[in-house]
């Protein structure tokens, strides 16, 4: 060929070229690609405190397979659009790294109403786009929250729902923040509003004090919230046809409260206390930003512009507005990626400072980096620092947990995870003593790398000694309860879970007092374990709380750790 017909159809190539690499969405689309590539090997990254937390997803899936409906089946800490993306995934990429997994599915949902979003912004200024594009793919991919409970590198295994409700208050305050369209706004308002509430109540509630701000300063209309509304009740409606299942999740919400309601004071204390760089930084930023701005709303109020034109829509009553929607909804967490959704409004901010004098600018830019540069690069640092390690450590010693085994950590943590059973087993009564004063064997002992490696590593030795007890008695243990915060053993076994009874059993916040039909459930199901390896303080409340219902149950021996209670009638009676 020719040179010149070559050269012709290189540059008849650039643009092409030039165009696909400035395109915001092409971006999104690759990034979807590279996830589903690495969901679909198997990868083994650091575990990480409360990692356990991620079994909940296991359980919550194996029930959805096996016919059961989230909050009318069996109680959940959140909503359950989490645990059917979840069961979803999971058949789709049956290899996954179970934390990634269960972080990225909220994708499903996130990033076509991000793509929306940022395709309309794109058609104005591509630099925008990427500007909000590239810290949602950031908190979307990294499982890590801003809070650090241990100072070795590991990824985090909970909070992961506080994680996607983060993540859609920041789809959510995008749109309000830079969608112009009245029935695109209203669509995206409507489904991102349906997805917090079966996600997350309190991420519903804290989009719903944003979405308020919006209505009343004129930035969504009537006709477009009607829009949203009726978008969002008739998806209600269609899911309540599923079991009930939207009434039996309100009912659930509302035992929670009653739960909880103790404890919503020293949380906002925690809050306040946890976030207090982004916390104080966001708060010298509004007040910064009501100085510089009481000329033109002064000129505002006395031209009777009205309060939505001159205060209402202003930017600093929008940072004050998602700054304690952003406290009130860290409240129920245990630390996630907080306050990541006020980026769009900073965003906002900074565009708009373009028209103040340098001096001016200069210290809006300095107090927003103050905001957004901490959570930021906590999540990233992390994340990155524990993908860097992670070749050097040694993965789980474990053959029958599926893929809740690809998982790693320091070879010293490992090698004191193996002696951990010993040394519960020789000093069980001392564990015993401790538990039954409200005291576990170490303050955070949840947080603790090797109890949750230790964990992993027993729960592997009961799936083997369960097989062989079967094997050795001729029988099948169809239901499998665990008197543990987690009980992914249903789907390790492919078994069946006893249904009403919560998942991610916490007896202190979670676990109401049994009733009837709790009762008859544990009282139809097969097996109960009982770990004892060490004998903790939720252990031994979650025993006492279902105590009625196990009674008349043949106790026997699975292994030097876990005990089995089985229904009368499981053993043939030779045995």
């Amino acid at each position: 060929m020719p040179i010149e017909q070559t050269e012709g159809k290189r540059d008849g190539r650039r643009p092409f070229l030039r165009r696909i690499a400035t395109a915001p969405l092409a971006w999104l689309a690759l990034v979807l690609l590279l996830l589903c590539v690495l969901l679909s090997i198997r990868l083994i990254l650091p575990i990480g405190a409360m990692y356990w937390d991620t079994y909940i997803y296991f359980d919550a899936a194996q029930r959805i397979y096996n016919g059961q409906i989230p909050n009318t089946d069996f109680l959940t800490p959140v909503g359950p659009l989490d645990y059917y993306l979840f069961a979803l995934g999971l058949k789709f990429f049956p290899n996954a790294q179970p934390l990634l997994l269960a972080q990225w599915v909220i994708l499903l949902v996130a990033a076509p109403l991000m793509a929306a979003i940022i395709d309309d912004v794109a058609r104005k200024e591509r630099r925008i786009a990427f500007a909000l594009l590239i810290p949602f793919l950031i908190f979307a991919i990294c499982p890590a929250n801003v809070q650090t409970f241990h100072s070795y590198p590991g990824l985090d295994g909970f909070g992961i729902y506080n994680r996607h409700a983060t993540l859609l208050l920041y789809v959510l305050v995008s749109a309000l923040m830079f969608v112009k369209d009245g029935r695109r706004l209203a669509i995206l308002c409507g489904l991102t509003m349906l997805a917090l509430f079966l996600i997350k109540v309190t991420g519903f509630l804290a989009g719903g004090l944003i979405g308020l701000l919006a209505l009343l300063s004129g930035r969504i209309s009537w006709r477009s919230v009607v829009l949203a509304g009726a978008i969002f009740l008739a998806a209600l409606i269609c899911l309540e046809f599923n079991g009930h299942m939207i009434t039996a999740y309100i009912d659930e919400i509302a035992l929670l409260i009653r739960m909880n309601e103790q404890a919503l004071l020293p949380r906002f204390l925690t809050v306040l206390s946890t976030d207090l760089d982004i916390i104080m930084a966001s708060g010298i930023l509004v007040l910064a930003l009501a100085w510089m701005g009481r000329e033109k709303l002064l000129a505002g109020f006395s031209a009777s512009a009205g309060i939505a034109s001159t205060l209402l829509d202003s930017n600093f009553v929008w940072l004050a507005v998602a700054l304690v929607a952003g406290i009130f909804f860290e409240t129920q967490n245990t630390g996630s990626q907080d306050f990541t959704f006020l980026w769009p409004i900073l965003l906002a901010i900074f565009i708009q400072s373009a028209h103040e004098p340098v001096s001016r600018r200069i210290a809006i830019v300095v107090l927003i980096g103050f905001v957004a540069i901490p959570y930021t690069t906590k999540i990233a640092h992390k994340t990155l620092r524990a993908v860097a390690v992670s070749p050097t450590y040694v993965a789980a010693p474990v053959t029958d947990m599926k893929t809740l085994g690809q998982v790693s950590t320091r070879w010293d943590i490992m090698e004191r995870s193996l002696l951990m059973e010993k040394h519960y087993l020789e000093h069980g009564d001392t564990y015993s003593d401790l538990s039954s004063q409200g005291q576990l064997p170490s303050w955070q002992l949840y947080s603790e790398l090797d109890y949750q490696m230790y964990w992993i590593i027993s729960a592997d030795e009961a799936v083997k000694a369960i097989r062989q007890f079967e094997a050795t008695n001729g029988i099948h243990l169809a239901t499998l309860m665990n008197l543990d915060f987690a009980n992914p053993f249903p789907w390790l076994l492919d078994r069946d879970a006893t249904r009403h009874i919560q998942i991610g059993a916490d007896p202190y916040r979670t676990v109401p007092p049994l009733d009837d039909a709790t009762r008859q459930s544990i009282a139809e199901t097969d097996a109960v374990l009982v770990p004892h390896c060490p004998l903790t303080t939720g252990r031994r409340a979650l025993r006492r709380i279902y105590a009625d219902a196990l009674k008349d149950r043949q106790e026997v021996k699975l292994n030097d750790c876990w005990d089995l209670l089985l229904r009368p009638g499981v053993l043939p009676s030779s045995s």
